[in-house]
């Protein structure tokens, strides 16, 4: 059997090297806080219109998919910008 392991940097080393766990940490904060203030406002501070049934377990559901995609957004746009500042300091 041959070894093909590749003599370059592998893509662990680069996510270490880019900040990706501390870029993910950030966003998760963020993603979840933002979730946070969006369930209570909705569900707390404003009153459902009349007529309307709305279930607290559905804005939930929501708020965890607002906290998953805003922290996945932060956490790529956060990784992005150390790339290119690790780039320009390549130059």
């Amino acid at each position: 059997m041959s070894d093909d392991t590749p003599n370059g940097p592998s893509l662990g080393a680069l996510l270490v090297e880019l900040g990706a766990r501390r870029n993910a940490t950030i966003g998760l904060v963020l993603g979840v806080g933002l979730a946070v203030l969006a369930y209570v406002y909705r569900v707390i501070v404003v009153d459902p219109a009349p007529g309307v049934e709305s279930s607290p377990v559905l804005f939930g559901v929501l708020a965890v998919t607002l906290a998953v995609s805003f922290g996945a957004f932060v956490a790529v746009v956060l990784t992005i910008g150390s790339a290119i500042r690790r780039a320009r300091r390549l130059d």
